[in-house]
């Protein structure tokens, strides 16, 4: 009867150890994803890599965010018209690419939560651990 046991054990040993192995996969993917997602070697926006990394045109601003020369041209352009400041004068620069660079704002945002979150930490420090 004991043999019985130990091999029941055994079974839902290898079941642990196959469940750890699919999070920890999964856990990986959401570990690469956001770090990608704040590389500072590409664009925040297009994700176009930023080739003079100290160049003016690309230096952090926004909520740290870093930008290509296009993309920091036309995010100064969706703050200015946000605040106010400056009413669209390019045919594009309507409703909704309005919508579009405040739901990306509110995405970035979401992102920063996230990985501040005590959560995100515990699943980076259980990556960090090494399996038995």
């Amino acid at each position: 009867m004991k043999k019985i046991i130990s091999l029941e054990e055994r079974i839902e040993n290898r079941k642990q150890r196959e469940k750890l192995e699919r999070y920890r996969g999964k856990a990986e993917t959401v570990q690469k994803i956001l770090q990608c997602s704040s590389c500072n070697l590409k664009c925040a926006m297009c994700g176009i890599q930023i080739e003079d990394f100290h160049s003016g045109c690309c230096a952090a601003g926004h909520q740290g965010l870093r930008f290509c020369e296009c993309c920091r041209e036309e995010f100064e352009e969706f703050l200015a018209v946000k605040n106010g400041k400056k009413t669209p004068d390019l045919f594009w620069h309507n409703n909704e690419w309005k919508e579009m660079w405040s739901a990306w704002l509110d995405y970035r945002k979401a992102l920063t939560a996230f990985l501040r979150s005590a959560e995100f930490k515990l699943l980076m420090e259980e990556l960090n651990e090494k399996p038995e």
